[in-house]
């Protein structure tokens, strides 16, 4: 009386009482009424099979009387039945007439190949419970599923099967199974074996189909050579096979050495004669002595082939471990003596009738199953007779089985099933050669889809033959080709040491040879030009104001100097006749890579000076700089003020270490050309001179984007002779910061410390004194022993100081020191003074430099302190100045395409402007093709680009079509069709307009769209998706079929998130395809789906969890044809108010999410 008022208290609408319960639209009676079909007359003595028929009356009436007594059942309580003779009138006819049967509530037993059985329940949507059917639910299509299936799945020998190869660790296996025909379930229980062996990498070394009543000793003894693990699959009555081929692996004595095992398997259904025999002795796999006398076996042999054997049977748990399994068998064996009417009333049940428990077993889990599901519809006020939403209290649940076990019902309708584990005893109250049943393999939970082992009284303990797991290869493989033949020891390690001695060797003589080139190389004069190899050539540097003026003095006009300003900053001219080059002279004495040894002066012969000779007359009167043709290129030379070189060893090393230094920052080295008293170094020509030049030229107007990449330059030069065996520059200053001819800095004069350290300076006239070393650091100016003397770590932050000054004169244009009024000897003066206590140091004048950015104004500021160490690292300085270069090209001249290229986007916006007919019908071309194409396709092909294949990490593709168009389609005209197809997808494009998705495509009542592509959207294309699935629903809710007004669209709409890839496809009238396994799921969660409903896989759940604000409901694990069990969800509702704050919030990151509209309407779908 209590839970009464409590249910109506509840439930309002629902009027109930001991006969029949009122909801709002039906009433439902008691007692309840199913229809059992089954083969009853074949069990009176026919010819037919009765499929275990005979005992059925008896067991339903024992499982009748428990659940109509069930005090635990709150609403259900009574339950009839009818039962239908199907030898008497075809099963399909039986089942039809069943499903047109109102006052039916549902439909119990079905026959073995139950399809069309099936297919009319689904079709007039009544409920089915079958307990032998072996359809395959993959092939269900075009209905709503209503049918339940009790029996064992085709998949439970597989996964047992790979649950004891994994345990074990067996990867190699032979497979062996009945060649004979096998019915079309036994087919598809071996398939999944295979399929299962392929997808866990275990490889299948023999693969048998053999008669089971064959001899095939040959066969055995050959597979044996090939595998150590058999699985044998005995489909045959009385397991004639496995029998036959366990016995003979015995006779080959290969059992009993304990490297084999045999995991057998047996089909319940084709003998549950003898596996459930009456006594208890008898009911064993009993493969005992008895069936050893056609064999070379003894009982020891026997004894040892057991210990390495066990087996699988689909069958029901044994009755020992339950009571009241126990006592429920021994009540349905009593029952069976007395006469149930109907359906036996006028005749009796042959003898020779066994009792199935199997089917028995499933009678009654399924006649409390179906009490359970009815009694939780019935609790919340559901309609039963409505199968639509009384399946969904049919799938995704648990059953307590009356074998004590726990069964499970899949998302597909389909009981989840297990395995029985049959295994040897040596105990001596049982036969010693008996099989009994220890323990049964399947699933834990109803989420948990990974089978574990559940043992009952005496558990699964097995007792290998060698106490150990056999392996499943030999040490030395099968045919001994992991092993060679014996070896010796001591010749092994005779030859080792020996090899490691050689190679030994080997690596020192290499190095020694390398050395001994390397030093070959340096006492060689490979770095030696001979100056008649080089044509001199007279040069004016064009950035100069005076020699403009000179030279126009000369030619009397720019032009040449215009011309050559393009390429090159240096007007180039011959010298005039020049005289024939006698290389014979220079050949006779060295040439490029001689041995000519120096006098103990250092001196070369032949290197004398001839007063007589103009050409020594043109390289003597060459100053600080010249300008030559070398071997077809131009090159600069650089005056060394010595007269003499001593090439000692340091000196070479110097020399070598410039040839290696190739860096698109610094300055190439050639070589050098020594003809006392000159000598030149000789590197690549810099065509557009020197940085100092081009700052103190007034005319050369200097932008930003200039000085940022003579910076970045300059920087990068030094970080790369910092990392070099060179180790620093030295004499860093705008003068040795050279350019090329695509504006690009090359720094110059580094290296050779040693050599020219005693390098005797001589100031060309008008120079002033001190000018040079004006970008000097001061403990540089300080150190009076030379470059040569000082360490890398001073040069360097000596280097970093001169950069300070470089930047100061780049950035400022006023010169090294700005308006410092101070000569140039006073400043070198000034800075090479020690600073008194307390006293700043001297230094420019940062005022000059104030229009600068300020990283460079703190950057100079603290690379020119007085203390060295205090000075910041190269790295430290790039760092700060990264600002100035961001979204720079490599150089000046792609900085100056680039301005170009915006110059040319502003004119071709210009000449749009001024055609804005032509523009308006390129706009509506344009929108033509953004109707078929997405936009950035669109965009791509008509620039005339190559669409390529693009991979997306994440997206989310909706399926959706109309269940019960196929019959719509065979009912309706054509026109009818069209008409409703267009209003339909009519109102889905406007919809879809309100959310950041693309529409794939429409086939016939098929709607694909996807979200995330092909622009990404982060993971908000499953929210809009979501969302979108939420609008449709609520849209086809008011939604009116023109020809048929009193029927509704009962969408049914599939989702999944993943990756994929999108391409266009095609030439004529080219398509946006998607391919890829999201939308094969997407598809599938679609197909299996339930109308009216958003069936979402778990990936996509996993986003929508993650962006919040969609009210999910767990369906269950659906089994899917081509993925497997998956597990799947229904989105039943959204806060608009969270999405709305989500897209504002995020429209920034993405821009595509500023077409979806905001929704203020809450989507919630019970």
């Amino acid at each position: 009386m209590v839970f009464l008022l409590l249910f109506l208290l509840f439930f309002p609408n629902v009027v109930w009482n001991f006969d029949k319960i009122e909801l709002e639209d039906i009433i439902i009676y008691f007692p309840l009424k199913v229809d059992y079909l089954a083969p009853f007359g074949c069990a009176t003595g026919t010819s037919c099979d009765d499929e275990g028929a005979g005992y059925i009356p008896s067991a339903m009436e024992i499982a009748l009387d428990r659940i109509n007594a069930n005090k635990d059942l709150e609403v259900f309580h009574n339950l009839s039945v009818n039962y239908v003779d199907t030898s008497k009138i075809a099963g399909p006819m039986a089942a039809r007439n069943a499903a047109v049967n109102n006052t039916t509530m549902a439909v119990m037993g079905l026959s073995r190949d139950c399809y069309i059985q099936s297919t009319v329940l689904n079709i007039n949507a009544k409920i089915g419970i079958s307990d032998i059917c072996e359809m395959d639910l993959s092939s269900v299509k075009g209905f709503d599923q209503t049918t339940v299936l009790m029996n064992s799945q085709t998949n439970s020998l597989a996964k047992s099967v790979v649950y004891f190869l994994t345990k074990y660790n067996w990867k190699k296996v032979a497979l062996v199974s009945p060649s004979t025909t096998l019915s079309a379930f036994d087919s598809r229980v071996r398939s999944d074996l295979l399929d299962a062996l392929t997808v866990n990498k275990i490889d299948i070394q023999v693969d048998s189909r053999l008669d089971p009543m064959a001899d095939f000793t040959e066969k055995v003894k050959d597979d044996a050579q090939k595998a150590r693990i058999f699985i044998i699959c005995d489909f045959s009555s009385n397991a004639n096979l496995l029998r036959n081929y366990l016995f003979k692996l015995g006779e080959l004595n290969r059992m009993q050495s304990g490297e084999y095992f045999v995991i057998g398997y047996i089909a319940y259904n084709n003998n549950y004669q003898w596996l459930e025999a009456s006594s208890r002795d008898q009911r064993l796999l009993h493969l005992g002595s008895m069936d050893i006398n056609d064999y070379n076996l003894t009982e020891n042999d026997l004894h040892e082939v057991y210990k390495n054997f066990i087996v699988l049977t689909d069958g029901p748990p044994p009755a020992e471990p339950n009571s009241t399994w126990e006592e429920i068998k021994n009540q349905v064996t009593e029952k069976k003596a007395m006469k149930v009417c109907p359906p036996f009333c006028n005749t009796s049940i042959s003898e020779k009738v066994v009792p199935r428990w199997d089917r028995i077993k499933l009678l009654f889990d399924g006649v409390q199953y179906l009490a359970d599901a009815t009694n939780d519809a019935l609790r919340v006020g559901s309609n039963i007779y409505q199968s639509s939403i009384f399946y969904e209290y049919m799938i995704s649940r648990q059953i307590n089985s009356v074998t004590g076990v726990t069964e499970y019902v899949d998302g597909f309708g389909a009981i989840v099933g297990s395995m029985q584990v049959y295994y040897h005893f040596s105990s001596s109250n049982r036969n010693a050669y008996g099989l009994f049943p220890c323990a049964r393999l399947g699933q834990t939970s109803l989420k948990n889809t990974q089978w574990a082992l559940i043992d009952y009284s005496e558990g699964l303990s097995i007792d290998f033959v060698n106490k150990s797991a056999p392996k499943d290869t030999p040490d030395c493989g099968f045919y001994g080709e992991n092993c060679g033949p014996a070896t010796n020891n001591t010749f092994i390690i005779v030859i080792s040491v020996g090899v490691a001695i050689l190679i030994g060797l080997a690596i020192a003589a290499a190095f020694l040879y390398k050395r001994y080139r390397y030093e070959r190389k340096l006492h060689s004069l490979f770095f030696m030009i001979d100056r008649n190899q080089i044509i001199l050539k007279k040069h004016t540097n064009l950035m100069s104001q005076a020699s403009l003026r000179s030279m126009a003095s000369i030619h009397g006009s720019f032009a040449a100097a215009s011309q050559t300003l393009r390429d090159s900053h240096f007007f180039i001219e011959d010298y005039g006749n020049h005289p024939p080059q006698d290389s014979s002279q220079m050949s006779s004495i060295f040439h490029t890579g001689s041995t000519a040894r120096a006098n103990p002066f250092g001196q070369f012969p032949g290197f004398g000076v001839s007063p007589g000779n103009s050409e020594d007359e043109k390289w003597h009167q060459l100053k600080e700089f010249g300008v030559g043709l070398f071997e077809g290129r131009m090159i600069g030379l650089k005056r060394i003020y010595r007269t003499d070189v001593e090439l000692t060893r340091n000196v070479r090393l110097e020399i070598a270490q410039l040839l290696e230094a190739t860096n698109s920052n610094t300055l190439e080295f050639v070589g050098m050309v020594i003809h006392s008293p000159d000598v030149f170094l000789v590197h690549e020509l810099a065509q557009r001179g020197s940085l100092k030049d081009i700052l103190d030229n007034e005319d050369m107007a200097l932008d930003d984007v200039f000085r940022s990449q003579m910076t970045k330059d300059i920087i990068a030069g030094l970080e790369y002779l910092h990392s070099s065996p060179i180790g620093c520059h030295g004499r860093l200053k705008s003068t040795n910061c050279l350019i090329d001819g695509r504006w690009m800095v090359r720094l110059s004069s580094f290296g050779l410390r040693e050599m020219r350290s005693e390098e005797e300076w001589q100031r060309e006239e008008g120079v002033q004194e001190g000018k040079d070393d004006l970008w000097t650091a001061p403990e540089l100016l300080r150190w009076s022993t030379g470059l040569g003397q000082c360490g890398h770590l001073l040069v360097q932050k000596a280097d970093v100081y001169s950069l300070s000054i470089v930047l100061y004169e780049l950035f400022g244009r006023l010169g090294p020191w700005g308006d410092e009024p101070m000569e140039p000897r006073e400043i070198v003066s000034c800075v090479k003074r020690l600073p008194s206590s307390g006293k700043k140091v001297f230094r420019p004048d940062l005022a000059v430099i104030k229009e600068a950015p300020q990283i460079v104004r703190d950057t100079v500021a603290a690379a020119w302190t007085e203390e060295p160490l205090d000075r910041p690292s190269l790295f430290q300085i790039k760092r700060k100045l990264k600002p100035l270069t961001v979204g720079l090209k490599r150089t000046i001249m792609d900085n100056m395409v680039s301005i170009i290229e915006k110059l040319t986007d502003k004119l071709e916006r210009d000449i749009a402007e001024r055609n804005e007919e032509l523009e308006r019908e390129k706009e509506k071309s344009e929108m033509l093709l953004k109707m078929m194409l997405p936009e950035v396709v669109a965009d791509s092909l008509k620039l005339g680009s190559n669409v390529s294949a693009e991979s997306f990490e994440s997206v989310t593709v909706f399926f959706s079509d109309c269940p019960g168009f196929v019959e719509m389609s065979a009912t309706s005209k054509p026109i009818d069709i069209v008409n409703f197809l267009n209003d339909l997808y009519t109102v889905f494009d406007r919809i879809i307009d309100q959310f950041d998705v693309y529409k794939v495509e429409t086939i016939a009542d098929a709607y694909m769209v996807a979200s995330g592509l092909p622009v990404p959207n982060g993971n908000h294309h499953a929210g809009e998706i979501a969302s979108l699935g939420l609008a449709l629903l609520s849209a086809i809710d008011a939604f009116k079929i023109r020809h048929l007004p009193n029927e509704k669209v009962r969408l049914r709409i599939g989702m999944n998130s993943g990756p994929c890839v999108a391409g266009v496809v095609g030439l004529k009238m080219p398509r946006y395809c998607l391919f890829g396994d999201t939308v094969n799921t997407a598809s599938r969660m679609e197909s299996n789906g339930i109308p009216l409903r958003i069936n979402c896989s778990e990936s996509a759940k996993q986003v929508l969890d993650q962006l919040g604000g969609y009210v999910m409901e767990e369906r269950g694990i659906v089994e899917m044809k081509g993925k497997g069990k998956q597990m799947t969800y229904f989105v039943r509702g959204e806060d608009s108010e969270l999405r709305r704050e989500r897209i504002i919030r995020e429209r920034v990151k993405f821009a595509s999410l500023k077409k979806a509209k905001i929704q203020e309407k809450t989507y919630d779908f019970e």
